[in-house]
């Protein structure tokens, strides 16, 4: 790598001129950065020559756009990138006016020692007459460059003046003598790299232990979003999308074989030398460089042929693991089939690839990842063992496939043109993975926890303040990892979920299909999706002025419902969670104000009814055509919105929910739950109407309203944890629970449906969250039972979280951890092992706790990838969140160093740990942290709602304390 300040002089004439160039070519456009931005003076020796340089001095003062040109020679566009202040998006850019045609690529995987070698042929268009080539590379040795012509008749090289990194935006720069024209070339490197285990990014080692206890080493990819650049030089943009030929070089015998995306058409014994093998794939089609993976490896598969839409012809579907874990490939197998027929007659689209592989990686950073025709999971989301998957577990594994399949046409066909517009990707696939599920298992009730999982965890932080819109602007690498966030998927998912209802089914599937046709292959935006979904649905409603306002806006409204009789008069406003909460609507191009679409059920009517609330309508007012007793808004919680009713109305809910909550559907009970605790935690609602609201829990048998009065009520639980109202309040909620308890059990029975078992799970870990004895007493039996056990026979895997943790909170003292962990330590399944180690978490020794926060940063017991996690789950325990706490103020320049500023995980540390603070005292330790280590990275706006949050919870402290308090006497008397 060749530092900028080592540059070779660029050549100049007798007069200082620079060899070469013409006088146009001295000025650009303004903001035209990918040009060379040279401004050359002309020598003269008389006073005109004085004159014409005092001139031009002028200019260059007056015109920002004309810069001089830096001794080097350096294009101006990256002359000036030490400067913090500089890296602008268009800087940040590559230039449009060069593009790859395609990809040769050859890569070898040193195993034993952790490196790679390799060489990249890109046949590129160079569309413009230009004196250097920018494209991307980041901690790779590049050993040489070349380029010669690719589209004369003659073809021949072109000599190559320099090349060098501009750190700052990860970009290699090739210069040349003189101008190239524009045409078609080959520009060819040789590189090398580290197979980097401790960053878990771009083409990096993995270990494990086989069977037998032999360590072995693997080589695998993670390039999403910006670390293809790290394996080899390529242009690692998603709108630069070019076909791959890819050679991969791995050790003959010992199992080991290659995988990429493409299938293999040949391979070659001894080459480059005895004891390797070469494979060559075939040829891909168009691809982004974050999609194209590699994996060298001594995994065994099993496969399944899938049906295209003519339905005589298959295509192969293959899991791949550990040979110690293909038992456990078979669930995602048979998924994965159902799921790629699913979308195939959906979107009437064949996948277009001629296989499609997943693949279950020991180290890896994310849930998952969709590599085109070879996508990478985590162990734990993809491998589904009976004996120790629960039924959590098992759901878990189904949307993660569904996701990641959807991106086969949502990001892989149809790519979005750049990273503010990833919701095009993330979105989609966060929507389809529910519709899907719901499609092949219509009895899970999949559809149902969306409101859980998607909808209402994105409210939270789509009330702050430092939230964002879906599309937003973002401009460099951290800003872009930043951007896989929960507003992308989840209010992406959300969004669409709520188009794809005002719009109806059949004409979102067919708008869907067009965009997908048309945009094959290429590259679209935001406007494109739109338009497309405006021609499917008519001109009866304006689809882009619609949906611009759920998009390029942060935040969302409250609804709020005022009756007389039968008419129903409704307003809106922004929702914040913080009443004192100050903003400008002129901020927004719609002043924090949408068109809504607005649904409604009564107790006479159960089908759905749509009204538009447009957004600049000051109100809507409507008449029902009879009498009703209730109106429901918001049928099933599909529009992102909430909605907040008179008290009247608050209490006719509260009544029907106590004597006949099944005349509510499911996911309307649960938005009812969510909006009155919401609306109360914002004080626009009284506490007292949200808690009685749950007093009907006795009676549910759904998962999803347990699942959401539960959340709601334990983050009250947190809140209050430091005042003396928490021990009546816990009394409180143990007897609300006590029914419950009882009736769901520790005992799982095998006829019992999905839905009831997801219910046990959230009232056992509710019931012994809140110190109710019974459960805490039964939890510490069973865990005792267990750890005395020396044939180590487990719970069953649908309470054994809850066993782990509770039991171990409950009666777990050193003796009972140190057996726990030697199991922990001995543990091959990921699943079985992320249980221990959030048992372990719970024990109430402050000794033991910081011991394992010492053995979740080392990587002999803990991977690097779930470091984060174990530190979270010790912080959840309160006698573990100080501790940890004080640890990551302590060591977090070590934790930069292993993991870069640049991971979003690490960005989601702190705000994790500091979520239930609610003191000044905590408050100030915060800021006093961010202020010591200002550098963000993409944990930037995670910072600012972390402050929000914990400035929020304060306030709430003081606002809410003594009212639960008088209810609370007022209902135990």
């Amino acid at each position: 790598m060749t530092d900028m300040g080592h540059m070779t002089p660029v050549p100049r004439d007798c007069c200082g001129k620079v060899a070469g160039r013409s006088r146009t070519q001295n000025f650009i456009r303004k903001n035209q950065l990918d040009s060379p931005a040279f401004v050359c003076i002309s020598c003269f020796c008389t006073v005109l020559g004085l004159m014409c340089i005092l001139t031009i001095a002028l200019l260059i003062i007056t015109q920002s756009s004309i810069t001089s040109a830096h001794d080097s020679g350096i294009p101006q566009a990256y002359s000036r990138m030490t400067s913090k202040d500089q890296s602008t998006e268009i800087r940040f850019r590559l230039s449009p006016d060069v593009t790859p045609i395609e990809y040769d690529l050859y890569l070898h995987p040193d195993l034993a020692k952790g490196t790679f070698s390799g060489n990249v042929t890109i046949t590129i268009q160079v569309k413009s007459k230009r004196n250097y080539i920018a494209l991307h590379q980041k901690d790779l040795n590049i050993t040489k460059a070349s380029m010669t012509t690719y589209d004369r008749q003659a073809n021949y090289d072109i000599p190559i003046k320099d090349r060098y990194t501009v750190e700052a935006l990860e970009e290699l720069v090739v210069t040349f003598n003189e101008d190239i024209p524009y045409g078609m070339y080959q520009l060819a490197f040789d590189f090398e790299g580290a197979l980097q285990p401790d960053k878990i990014v771009g083409f990096y080692a993995s270990r494990y232990k086989d069977e037998h206890g032999h360590n072995k080493v693997i080589a695998t990819s993670k390039f999403e979003p910006t670390y293809a650049r790290r394996a080899f030089p390529c242009f690692d943009e998603p709108s630069f999308k070019a076909p791959f030929k890819v050679k991969l070089v791995y050790p003959t015998g010992d199992g080991y074989h290659a995988l990429s995306s493409m299938n293999a058409e040949s391979s070659v014994m001894n080459k480059p030398e005895l004891g390797l093998t070469t494979v060559t794939f075939a040829k891909s089609v168009p691809m982004s460089t974050y999609l194209i993976c590699f994996i060298v490896s001594d995994f065994v598969s099993v496969s399944a042929p899938a049906r295209k839409l003519n339905e005589s012809e298959t295509f192969p579907i293959s899991v791949y693991t550990t040979r110690a874990q293909k038992d456990k490939a078979a669930f995602a197998l048979d998924i994965g089939v159902k799921i790629i027929e699913f979308y195939t007659k959906l979107f009437r689209i064949d996948y277009p690839l001629p296989k499609l592989d997943m693949a279950a990686i020991p180290d890896f950073v994310s849930g998952a990842m969709e590599n085109w025709g070879l996508i990478t999971y985590r162990e734990a989301r993809l491998l589904y063992d009976q004996k120790t998957s629960s039924t959590a577990d098992q759901e878990g594994i189904v949307q993660v496939i569904a996701h990641e399949f959807a991106h086969m046409w949502f990001g892989n066909l149809v790519t979005m043109g750049w990273w503010h517009d990833l919701w095009l990707n993330e979105g989609f696939a966060s929507y389809m993975q529910y519709k899907s599920a719901d499609a092949i298992l219509p009895d899970w009730g999949v559809m149902n926890r969306f409101l859980p999982e998607a909808l209402h965890p994105v409210f939270i932080t789509d009330a702050k303040l430092s939230s964002h819109p879906i599309v937003q602007t973002v401009a460099n690498p951290d800003e872009i990892t930043a951007i896989f966030d929960v507003i992308t998927y989840s209010k992406g998912a959300s969004v669409l979920r709520m188009l794809d209802n005002f719009i109806g089914p059949e004409t979102f599937n067919w708008g869907v299909t067009t965009y997908l046709n048309q945009f094959a292959y290429l590259n679209a935006e935001t406007a494109d999706l739109f338009r497309i979904l405006q021609t499917a649905a008519g001109n009866n409603i304006n689809i882009t002025a619609i949906m611009d306002t759920w998009t390029r806006q942060m935040g969302f409204p409250v609804v709020n419902v005022t009756r007389n009789g039968t008419t129903f008069t409704l307003t809106q406003k922004r929702f914040l969670a913080d009443p004192d909460a100050k903003y400008d609507p002129t901020e927004s191009d719609y002043g924090y104000k949408w068109t809504i679409p607005i649904t409604y059920v009564t107790d006479k009517n159960a089908v759905s009814t749509l009204i538009w609330f447009d957004k600049d309508a000051a109100k809507l007012e409507f008449k029902l055509s009879e009498p009703v007793e209730w109106v429901k808004f918001n049928h099933d919680q599909v529009g992102y919105y909430r909605v907040n009713y008179d008290v009247q109305e608050w209490n006719s809910f509260v009544e029907v929910l106590q004597t006949r909550h099944k005349r509510l559907s499911i996911s309307d009970r649960t938005s009812l739950i969510e909006d009155a605790f919401s609306l109360a935690h914002a004080c626009q609602l009284d506490y007292t109407i949200a808690l009685r609201m749950t007093s009907y829990l006795d009676k549910e048998q759904a998962a999803t309203p347990w699942r959401v009065a539960a959340v709601k009520l334990r983050t009250i639980d947190n809140l209050l944890g430091s005042t003396d109202v928490l021990p009546k309040y816990r009394q409180y909620l143990r007897k609300l629970v006590d029914i419950t308890y009882h009736d769901v059990t520790w005992r799982v029975d095998g006829f019992e449906d999905h839905d009831t078992r997801r219910l046990r799970s959230s009232v056992l870990h509710f019931a012994c969250g809140v110190g109710h004895t019974e459960c805490l007493d039964d939890a510490g039996v069973i865990f005792k039972k267990w750890i005395d056990d020396i044939e180590d026979v487990r719970p069953h895997p649908d309470i054994r979280e809850a066993i782990y943790k509770y039991g171990m909170s409950h009666v777990g003292k050193e003796t009972e951890w140190n057996i726990m962990f030697q199991r922990f330590i001995e543990e091959t399944d990921a699943s079985e092992k992320l249980n221990l180690q959030r048992g372990l978490a719970a024990v109430q020794s402050k000794w033991l706790l910081n011991k394992f926060i010492g053995i979740a940063v080392d990587e002999k017991y803990v991977r690097s990838q779930d470091t984060f996690g174990c530190l979270l789950a010790i912080s959840r325990n309160p006698v573990g969140n100080p501790l940890v706490w004080d640890w990551v103020r302590e060591n977090w320049e070590f934790l930069v160093k292993r993991y870069t500023l640049n991971d979003r995980y690490l960005g989601q540390l702190v705000p994790g740990i500091v979520a239930s603070f609610a003191t000044d005292i905590k408050l100030q330790e915060l800021r006093a942290f961010f202020d010591k280590y200002p550098e963000a990275g993409a944990g930037k706006a995670y910072r600012a709602r972390a402050l929000e949050t914990v400035a929020n919870n304060i306030k709430w402290v003081k606002s809410n304390a003594e009212i639960i308090d008088r209810w609370l006497d007022s209902v135990t008397k």
